[in-house]
């Protein structure tokens, strides 16, 4: 089970799964199918096994569908020997002509009349009532975990500059810089249009802040 929040691919269903078809993917794989099932139907000798109605009946449909699929993939692996093509006939092709008939109602149609009667199945009413009362008895989802701390902008720390007290009682002797109070031998010094006061724990002058 995918834990909540896990990032998940796409799911998007194949072109053999008749509930999301549109009409064009619907046409393309009756026709594959209603081709497939007539060469099955003959070359396994299916015609009571299969009546000609099965078409209309919608678990025949999925269920010969899915056999294609399977029959396609053991089938289209090329020419080298295996066991597929066996696999194929053990475990999908002969256990559904086993129960075909328990999953349709065939043993009513005969080769020139369908007697199908699709009955849609009915769903007693309170279900948004009941799955509400199923969700509302659940915990309450995990919170989201906290964003990581943001990382520490090493640029702008490296941008931070000092400069020795001897080269700047030099930049001042020079006139490049100029205290802001001539009369305060503490007073904070301009030097390339910056503020600096000196630091005395780190021995330096820093940008003022």
């Amino acid at each position: 089970m995918t834990a909540p929040g896990a990032e998940q691919d796409e799911l998007v269903p194949s072109r053999f799964t008749w509930r999301y078809l549109d009409a064009e993917q619907a046409r393309a794989l009756w026709s594959e199918l209603i081709d497939w099932t007539t060469w099955l139907r003959g070359r396994y000798e299916l015609g009571t096994k299969i009546p000609p109605c099965w078409y209309r009946h919608d678990p025949v449909v999925e269920e010969l569908s899915a056999l294609m699929a399977a029959w396609t993939d053991a089938y289209y692996r090329g020419d080298g020997y295996r066991d597929d093509l066996t696999a194929w006939h053990t475990q999908w092709f002969r256990p559904l002509m086993t129960r075909i008939r328990e999953i349709s109602d065939f043993d009513s149609c005969t080769h020139d009349r369908c007697a199908h009667r699709p009955m849609p199945p009915a769903t007693l009413a309170g279900i948004e009532e009941f799955v509400d009362a199923d969700v509302n008895a659940r915990p309450e989802p995990a919170p989201a975990p906290a964003p990581p701390a943001p990382v520490a902008d090493v640029t702008a720390a490296e941008e931070v500059r000092t400069i020795p007290a001897n080269d700047m009682d030099m930049a001042i002797d020079s006139g490049l810089a100029e205290p802001l109070d001539a009369a305060d031998p503490d007073s904070p010094v301009s030097f390339e249009g910056i503020e600096w006061t000196f630091n005395a724990h780190a021995g330096a002058w820093v940008p003022s802040t």
